[in-house]
């Protein structure tokens, strides 16, 4: 992917200073830039050496963002100067909050696995829309997406219906496309477009990265133009998922939530509510492991990371920890110390 000169220069210069808030369960990571509320997406492909590979575009993340539509008015979250920005580490996940005197959205990442996975290999993306103000107003949410692991094969998309999508396209809430897959050479993106618990977009936009960028919401897309914008912009696709305004009262709340993370044809499943120590337990406890050795050795040692990171954190919080939860600790340990003598 080819950035603008100038703009790659600004970009590092922002990056290096930036504070960045972390969080990891399973095979993700999430990555929130503290100063922008951008987020970026991991998946740990090799466990010995902690190696993440990224589904998004990491150099610059800031081109991964969200954009409020309130009458019309069109605000790119995390530039916008009306809106303070702060972000936290969850039970699950993270949580980044972009807050005006009319309005405050709320982007939530939680942990989760599709469906079959034993680990969390993705995230539940949900945005929450609150109106603060003193009268309705119509509130949209439009999320761009720089997907990049397609562009080094030229295989930019692929979705359950479309082989192969090497030009600009729309998917409309009428089409049949339940997700959108960049492949990669270590690891497969997915974008859940339908299914249990996601709130299927208006319209999906497969473009230019720049030139969804430069356009603040509406966008006329041209099946004749490919993923370049010369010169500023080569080989470069992204993803722009809209939810288009309706309106909201005072007071009141809009929700849209998507899921994005590993490819799985079968998508990820309606959440489960399942507390973190609890999918520790289904993994290993409940779990069978794996024929081979060496993956199951692999999501064995992501296990004892997640337990010790949940341990740390009850810890940390200086709450009462209950003796279901001691207890619930203590069989993950032993299930671990059992497997570990056949390794």
């Amino acid at each position: 992917m080819r950035r603008a000169a100038i703009a790659s220069i600004l970009a590092i210069a922002c990056v290096t200073g930036a504070a960045a808030l972390e969080a990891k369960q399973g095979l993700v990571k999430v990555v929130v830039n503290e100063l922008t509320g951008r987020l970026s997406e991991y998946r740990l492909v090799d466990v010995a050496k902690g190696r993440y590979e990224s589904f998004l575009f990491d150099q610059d993340s800031r081109t991964t963002f969200a954009s409020l539509n309130a009458d019309g008015r069109v605000y790119k979250l995390g530039d916008a100067s009306e809106f303070r920005i702060s972000s936290a580490t969850t039970d699950t996940g993270v949580k980044i909050e972009f807050r005006s005197s009319s309005f405050v959205v709320r982007e939530l990442a939680d942990f989760e696995s599709s469906d079959g996975a034993a680990l969390a290999d993705g995230l539940r993306i949900t945005f929450e829309i609150e109106n603060i103000s003193e009268h309705e107003a119509a509130l949209g949410l439009r999320y761009l997406v720089d997907t990049w692991l397609g562009e080094k094969s030229g295989t930019h998309f692929v979705t359950d219906k479309r082989p192969r999508q090497a030009t600009e396209a729309l998917i409309a809430t009428a089409d049949a496309d339940a997700w959108v897959e960049t492949p990669g050479d270590l690891a497969n993106f997915m974008i859940q477009l339908s299914g249990p618990g996601v709130d299927r977009p208006d319209k999906a936009i497969l473009a230019n990265w720049k030139r969804l960028s430069d356009a603040p919401w509406a966008f006329d897309v041209n099946p004749q133009r490919n993923f370049t914008l010369v010169p500023y912009s080569i080989n470069d696709s992204a993803v722009a998922l809209y939810w288009e305004p309706i309106t909201v009262a005072r007071g009141a709340t809009r929700r849209v939530s998507f899921s994005m993370g590993n490819f799985n044809d079968k998508g990820y499943p309606a959440q489960t509510g399942e507390t973190p120590t609890e999918q520790i337990f289904a993994s290993t406890v409940l779990g069978a492991g794996t024929p081979d050795e060496a993956t199951s050795m692999a999501a064995d040692l992501v296990s004892v990371r997640d337990l010790i990171t949940r341990i740390d954190r009850a810890l940390a919080s200086g709450a009462a920890i209950s003796d279901d939860e001691l207890a619930t600790w203590r069989k993950i340990l032993d299930r671990l110390e059992e497997r570990m003598k056949g390794y």
